[in-house]
């Protein structure tokens, strides 16, 4: 009877040994935004861009702009959706063609290869 009251006391030691405030590590989601995207959308900053999706296949073209499915040819408020790509749509209004990118423009950086010529050169792809 001593042998099954060993581990009991053993844990008991254990819970007891603990800090009373510990308590296990909060996990993270590792799908949330960065903290910089997360402090600037809590300051009320507007996003970047309403365009939040596009849609291209056989049977169906169009995309996600602030939440809602806008067909091509379709109407986004008072513009009409003219023309969708991979990366970005346009839309024609009244005050002429309004350019939607999905991805934020990529900035140029030098190269850290240390080349004596400073940046090389970038070439876009498709």
């Amino acid at each position: 009877m001593a042998d099954r009251l060993m581990p009991m006391r053993m844990l008991a030691v254990a819970a007891l040994a603990l800090p009373a405030g510990s308590s296990a590590q909060a996990l993270t989601d590792p799908t949330r935004p960065p903290l910089e995207l997360m402090s600037s959308a809590a300051a009320g900053a507007a996003p970047r861009t309403p365009l939040q999706s596009i849609l291209l296949s056989s049977t169906r073209k169009g995309a996600i702009i602030n939440g809602r499915y806008v067909a091509l040819g379709g109407t986004y408020g008072k513009a009409k959706l003219v023309r969708i790509t991979a990366t970005e749509v346009t839309l024609k209004g009244d005050q002429g063609l309004e350019v939607l990118q999905l991805y934020p423009p990529m900035e140029k950086a030098s190269a850290a290869s240390g080349s004596p010529r400073g940046a090389e050169k970038m070439v876009k792809r498709p």
